[in-house]
């Protein structure tokens, strides 16, 4: 894995594909051939090479183009090189540097593993099995599906034709060209379709799709005559589409507008598949996405699942520029699409749904999951060298490529100007459309257009893993700030790391950017100095003043401050704790100012911080109904103004604090919340009468946790009779809520059985219930059991890669991280698992140091209260 892998592109160039793929559904096989023109460059050879992963080439004809004419090469012999990745034509005659034309014939096996071209199960609406095909090229799966030059920087036209099943909807990234209906060579279908698409762009492999099935949509055309449709299964109700169709339309005008850019393809489709690893794929003019990211059910879906569709398929939209019309030369560029992806989807949310504020969510999920991972020591940084497309997936880590990068672009955003930003954008694109490019090419754009040096500003920040924590110190009108590389253990921090830390500071004129170590400023007045106003920057700030911190408290009770700056001091107080700079009873006790907060993305770090000292309860278990206490009091003002019911007009923040506050309330075994919640539950077991959407995992843990009788088959039986996606994940997080060991041995027992449990969705049921501390042992127990099993269904998935990382964060005591190291040090050799096993041990050694650190602390606060 360490070692670089041969990049093909720099042999061969292709320019053109003509590819045709034919599906035979019953016997999950296809065939295909394909014609690639393309250039030989470099040195002579006897051999062109491509990729071929499980596809094997059976025929191959190579044409050699140039003044003279047409010459052919004989093809001598056709080898497979299976662990790279290859498949080899070695010919008779030396191959020059020119011309090419080379005909492939190949066949492949179509597999469950949800890459290369793959099925997707669904049951219609009389429960009759059903499946669809689609494909999932990203990151070098293109390979699976036909031979070809599997790297971003091979872009090229792709004209495909496609053979299916008769009665199939047949969908790709353009438009339809031609369609005929042939006579079937099997009996069993009497008559096949055979789809030709208009040409693609110049693209990358990685970007090519196809679905192919029993599809129904919902169409709308934007503004400047772009067909976009979202297309589901035949048996999700059209409604569902709806809501996802006009965010997607928005979200092209939107971005038209922002980059002064036109949408580069003729249609945009939004497929919802019922199989599907990722949360969704960007694939050009063919988004797909799992079906919960996609449908929104009227009436049944939350506000917090409508605002994840619309931030998804912004997302995916804005990489139709950033990403697709110019991509990243190789994947150690990663970044570039999808760090620039993750800031812009709420770029574009917030210009079409104001009300919702999701700039504020940005700040709170986005940067705490950022925050949190990047304090980790030996976590990677956000540009990471790549030597393998293997290793990609994992490098994919969300806190740090997604998380960790929007907002590194947020801050740049911030230091540049909007309008530099914009202006740089569009210039970034109107030179590189269609084009590849590298990190350096961004900044050059960015820079000419803003007059700083962005190169300069974002190098540190992106090369380098962790971030700055800045120490104020004020005397008057005076401040000494001096800048260290904060880590969750800090005797591993390096002393020589430093940032450019933008101040973002209350007085104005300060200089903008900190570079050294130390530095004094000489301050406009003696109020006290705030830095990293409205969260800004990639940085945590810890004042040393009394006055300074009671100024601060004083600002955030009165709330003089935004959203923004009260979620971060209380962020920035808990990760200090965890650190070792203070004490988590002085997190706290800061809690104190919080006492009339009501907004949303603010409780999301209370409610953090409330869960963070239940890890306490694993060493001292006389806690728990003092922090139980502590959740009922502080979620007592928001339940009283909130209730159960919202009015039709309410904020939608609110109707998600709903959730959240009765969710800390029942924690605390508050016992108003548990008589609603079961009456609620009963009347919807026993009569039909539906839960509201925002509250239905919530008081389905409920009933599961009071046992109530019939609950948990009542549910059971209700997941596998839906195809409502948020449904079945909502019953999931009811069922895993349970406090008894026995109920979580039959839901393990029912991971491994595909048609109950959907591989997608096998590591929610095993986290949620390694994170319940009544099934914690059973589950691991299951986990260690069946890892064989697991390493089968998911080893060329992400889910695989993320095991360790779940497993590590439910570690609270010496006794669970032997059991940690028991079960993975065996597994250190696994290039996949590798590197989250190793941030595993550094997360589980930070984490005991400080709950030990800090338990008398923990303690003296409870019992003063």
């Amino acid at each position: 894995m360490g070692n670089n892998v041969a990049r093909l592109y720099t042999q061969f160039q292709p320019e053109r594909y003509q590819l045709s793929i034919s599906l035979d559904a019953e016997a999950m096989r296809f065939t295909g051939h394909v014609t690639i023109d393309g250039r030989k460059v470099g040195r002579p050879a006897q051999r062109i090479t491509f990729h071929a992963n499980g596809v094997k080439v059976t025929s191959g004809k190579i044409i050699k183009r140039d003044k003279k004419g047409e010459s052919e090469l004989t093809i001598q012999r056709i080898n497979h090189q299976k662990s790279l990745h290859e498949v080899r034509l070695h010919t008779d005659a030396m191959v020059y540097p020119g011309d090419y034309s080379i005909t492939l014939e190949f066949e492949g096996v179509i597999t469950d593993g949800m890459t290369g071209i793959y099925p997707s199960y669904w049951k219609d609406a009389a429960g009759n099995d059903q499946k669809l095909f689609a494909t999932q090229f990203e990151s070098h799966h293109a390979r699976e599906a036909f031979p070809c030059i599997d790297e971003p920087e091979a872009k090229a036209v792709f004209e495909l034709t496609l053979t299916t099943d008769d009665a199939a909807q047949v969908l790709s990234n353009t438009p339809i060209a031609s369609q005929t209906t042939i006579d079937a060579p099997s009996s069993s279908s009497p008559s096949q379709l055979v789809t030709t698409f208009q040409p693609t762009p110049r693209m990358s492999t990685y970007l090519l799709a196809f679905v192919t099935g029993d599809l129904h949509k919902k169409t709308t055309t934007t503004k400047s005559g772009v067909e976009v449709s979202a297309w589901a299964t035949a048996v999700q109700p059209l409604e569902s589409l709806d809501f996802a169709l006009t965010v997607a339309a928005r979200s092209i005008e939107y971005f038209e507008d922002y980059f002064g850019v036109p949408y580069p393809l003729p249609k945009a489709d939004h497929v919802a598949l019922p199989d599907f690893s990722s949360g969704a794929m960007e694939n050009w003019g063919l988004i797909t996405y799992r079906e919960r990211v996609l449908l929104d059910y009227p009436g049944e879906t939350s506000q917090a699942t409508r605002e994840y569709i619309a931030l998804v398929v912004a997302h995916e939209t804005s990489h139709q520029w950033f990403g697709n019309l110019v991509t990243m030369r190789w994947w150690d560029d990663l970044w570039l699409n999808e760090s620039f992806a993750n800031m812009m989807e709420y770029q574009a949310v917030d210009a079409i749904f104001p009300e919702w504020q999701v700039w504020n969510q940005f700040i709170s999920s986005e940067g705490l999951a950022a925050f949190r991972r990047d304090a980790t020591p030996g976590v990677q940084s956000v540009h990471v060298d790549v030597h393998h497309p293997d290793e990609i997936s994992t490098l994919f880590d969300g806190s740090i490529v997604y998380a960790k990068g929007g907002r590194l672009l947020y801050m740049m955003k911030n230091y540049i100007g909007e309008d530099a930003f914009r202006a740089g954008l569009s210039a970034y694109f109107a030179t590189h459309k269609y084009g590849n490019t590298s990190g350096s090419d961004l900044w050059a754009a960015l820079s000419k257009a803003s007059g700083k040096d962005v190169g300069a500003f974002m190098t540190p920040w992106l090369s380098r893993s962790g971030f700055p924590v800045v120490h104020v110190q004020q005397d008057g009108e005076s401040a000494d700030l001096s800048q260290e590389h904060f880590l969750d253990t800090p005797s591993k921090s390096d002393p020589d790391r430093l940032w450019p830390v933008p101040l973002f500071a209350n007085q104005v004129k300060l200089t903008e950017v900190i570079h050294s170590s130390q530095v004094k400023l000489d301050l406009e007045s003696d109020t006290p100095l705030l830095v990293n106003t409205g969260a800004r920057g990639h940085y945590i700030v810890d004042y040393q003043t009394e006055r300074t911190k009671d100024y601060l408290q004083e600002l955030v009770r009165t709330k003089q401050v935004g959203e923004p700056d009260r979620l971060m001091l209380l962020s920035n107080s808990a990760m200090l704790a965890r650190a070792g700079y203070q004490s988590y009873g002085d997190t706290l006790q800061l809690l104190s100012a919080y006492r009339d907060e009501a907004s949303e993305p603010v409780w999301d770090i209370i409610g953090l911080v409330a869960a963070e000292a239940r890890r306490f309860i694993d060493t001292d278990n006389t806690l728990e109904p003092k922090i139980k206490a502590l959740s009922r009091t502080i979620t007592a003002p928001q339940i009283k103004r909130l209730g159960w019911v919202g009015a039709a007009d309410e904020d939608p923040a609110d109707t998600k604090l709903r959730s959240l506050v009765l969710g800390l309330g029942s924690y605390g075994d508050d016992a108003a919340i548990t008589a609603h919640a079961v009456e609620a539950f009963q009347q919807f077991m026993q009569h039909g009468k539906p839960l509201p959407a925002e509250l239905r995992s919530l008081i389905m843990a409920i009933a599961v946790k009071e046992d109530i009788s019939g609950a948990a088959d009542f549910l059971i039986a209700l997941h596998d009779d839906s195809q409502n996606s948020e449904l079945r994940a909502d019953v999931c997080d009811g069922l895993t809520s349970t406090k008894r060991p026995e109920l979580a041995k039959t839901l393990l027992a029912r991971l491994k059985d595909g048609s109950l449990i959907k591989p997608q969705d096998v590591d929610r049921w095993l986290v949620y219930l390694l994170r319940n501390r009544h099934t914690r042992n059973t589950a691991w127990q299951w986990m260690v059991d069946e890892w064989a099993w697991l390493q089968k269904m998911f080893e060329n998935d992400k889910s695989y890669d993320y095991l360790p990382r779940y497993a590590a964060s439910v570690v609270n005591t010496p006794e669970y991280s032997q059991k940690y190291h028991e079960l993975f040090d065996s597994k250190l050799d696994q290039p996949m698992l590798k590197r989250n096993i190793s941030i595993g041990y550094e997360e589980i050694e930070a984490r005991l140091a400080w709950l030990g650190r800090d338990l008398a602390a923990v303690q003296a606060f409870f019992s003063a209260r």
